[in-house]
């Protein structure tokens, strides 16, 4: 567990609802993106008969071609994890907030 101190100027309260309110924002820019990337994997998945999961593991142990849509596939994975798990963390942060 990380734990972070914060100093302001600003009262408790104010602090913590202008970290609220940046970090719902924050989230409701990263849900778009997330459902972006959806779009894009199940647009993959269709088209080439595979979910996600599945073609990952071939594709990182090389058993697929150097097809540009396999990077471009590979690339929408990385990119929705990395977003799944930033939203993830600033979920957790936010209900520190309302604590």
């Amino acid at each position: 567990m990380t734990e972070v101190l914060l100093r302001t100027k600003a009262g408790r309260e104010l602090a913590l609802e202008a970290l609220s309110s940046a970090i719902r924002r924050e989230l409701k820019i990263l849900k778009a993106k997330l459902k972006g990337f959806e779009e894009e994997m199940h647009k993959f998945e269709s088209k080439h008969g595979l979910s996600s999961k599945e073609f990952y593991k071939k594709f990182e142990r090389g058993e697929l071609a150097d097809d540009e849509d396999y990077f471009t596939w590979w690339s929408a994975i990385h990119a929705h994890e990395s977003i799944k798990a930033r939203t993830e963390t600033l979920q957790e942060l936010l209900t520190q907030c309302k604590q």
